[in-house]
């Protein structure tokens, strides 16, 4: 009767986990084609002068900024358990990249 368990139990196992993976393939697909529309839509806008040129630039970076979130928390599955110190790291290095922008804004605007 363990056995029967035992087996039981394994079926239910991989069960959720077919589940599991058939969630993450929907979550890669769905993002893949956002970040192909997200690159169109730059594209786009650029090439066709929709977006002031003063705009272009915060434009851009926003969508590349939800690009990156895209890559980071699907396809490198970071929102996984596990993940703590990498994500610790990239904060680190955006904070690095956000000081290193604001001193030279700075410096330029001074002189």
């Amino acid at each position: 009767m363990a056995e029967h368990h035992h087996t039981e139990v394994s079926k239910t196992e991989l069960l959720q986990r077919k589940l599991e993976i058939k969630q993450e393939r929907k979550q890669h697909t769905i993002s893949f084609v956002m970040m192909i529309l997200l690159t169109i839509i730059a594209f786009y806008a650029i090439w066709s002068d929709k977006v002031p040129n003063t705009f272009a630039v915060l434009f851009i970076l926003v969508l590349a900024i939800v690009q990156v979130f895209f890559q980071l928390y699907i396809w490198m599955h970071l929102s996984h358990k596990g993940h703590e110190f990498p994500i610790l790291g990239i904060a680190t290095g955006i904070l690095c990249a956000a000081v290193t922008v604001a001193g030279i804004a700075a410096m330029i605007w001074t002189t």
